[in-house]
């Protein structure tokens, strides 16, 4: 275990499970919607996006995304390509370039969706991780995202951790185990 020398003791800070609403949430600048910014640093970037209405994403050339639906029916992606994709289920993750224009169409109403981006040169990896008998394991450094049920952690210090729809969890160095009853899913986000 590493020293946290921010804080001048002999344990890494640990926050347990966050809400997503205490996040800050940021406006997009042609007014479409918010985001709230759960991990971001050189290496990716890790945010819920509240999409409100019909409109442009922004362009990120050189970077790796992908979204996946966290609440509402869903949100549909013409992309510059000429393709057309969509994300209408919880679980489901679509991957796309942002070197591509993207025009994002909504379902049926207002969504939520995770957002997690990287350049093309890093690899990050988001997945659907669905609740059941056996534990997952998260790795080091991993954001969690609870999109439904409850989750419980259990890292290095053995004390569980109860981890709710809605809420987050950016994990320790060390990692942990992950586990929930059947109807239970989460995203997992994680370098490498």
């Amino acid at each position: 275990m590493k020293p946290d020398l921010e804080n001048d003791n002999l344990f890494p800070l640990f926050h347990g499970p966050q809400a997503l609403e205490s996040l800050v949430a940021q406006a997009w600048k042609n007014g479409g919607g918010l985001t709230r910014v759960i991990v971001s640093g050189e290496e990716w970037r890790l945010s819920v996006a509240e999409i409100t209405q019909d409109g442009a994403f922004s362009r990120f050339p050189g970077i790796s995304r992908q979204i996946a639906l966290l609440t509402g029916q869903g949100v549909r992606l013409r992309l510059s390509d000429g393709t057309e994709r969509e994300v209408v289920r919880v679980g489901e993750i679509l991957t796309f370039s942002g070197d591509l224009d993207v025009e994002a169409v909504l379902v049926d109403g207002p969504v939520q969706v995770v957002n997690l981006m990287h350049p093309v040169s890093r690899a990050c990896r988001m997945e659907a991780i669905r609740g059941g008998d056996a534990p997952f394991e998260a790795p080091a450094g991993a954001a969690l995202l609870v999109a439904q049920g409850g989750w419980v952690f259990e890292g290095a210090s053995g004390q569980p951790q109860t981890c709710r729809a809605g809420a987050y969890l950016v994990l320790p160095d060390g990692g942990g185990r992950v586990r929930s009853d059947e109807g239970g899913l989460l995203y997992c986000a994680a370098l490498g």
